[in-house]
């Protein structure tokens, strides 16, 4: 069982009792990756969700017949912050793939379990959800930015 500190702090489970982190905390693990690590391929089965402790994460497209590169990241995940998200929500796939920036920490939890424990304490299950979808929408307001930057560059050059 992983300390109730270590995830107290993260905006995800704010609005949480003691009580409740607690009961989190026992479904937590502390696992490391190393660089390059890629920690879930785009369209394979997410089956935990992550919350970044120390390093870096790229969520990044993969595209067909190319290998991988930074130029493919979507968004960075700094300490503090989570992802695999879709660990959460049917049909449990991963929508972009996770690759680690270095030596990286973060804390794994059982999707299953952490919905299985949303749907015995309802109330946890609401605030969790609640800054989840905060989450999200703030990621889709991030990639709007970034693709209407794109479409302005490309029709200030006539690409």
């Amino acid at each position: 069982m992983l300390n109730k500190e270590k995830i107290a702090s993260t905006e995800i489970f704010k609005g949480l009792s003691q009580e409740q982190l607690e009961e989190i905390a026992k479904l937590c693990e502390e696992v490391i990756f190393n660089h390059g690590d890629r920690v879930l391929a785009e369209g394979e089965r997410a089956d935990y969700f992550f919350i970044l402790e120390e390093g870096g994460v790229d969520l990044r497209f993969e595209l067909p017949y190319r290998e991988t590169s930074k130029e493919m990241t979507v968004t960075t995940i700094e300490p503090g912050n989570c992802f695999s998200w879709s660990a959460l929500v049917r049909p449990y796939k991963a929508t972009l793939s996770c690759y680690s920036t270095g030596k990286s920490k973060a804390i794994k939890i059982p999707g299953a379990g952490l919905l299985n424990l949303c749907e015995k304490n309802n109330h946890i299950g609401y605030i969790f959800m609640q800054n989840i979808a905060a989450m999200i929408g703030d990621r889709l307001t991030k990639q709007q930015e970034v693709f209407i930057k794109e479409v302005g560059e490309s029709l200030q050059f006539n690409w």
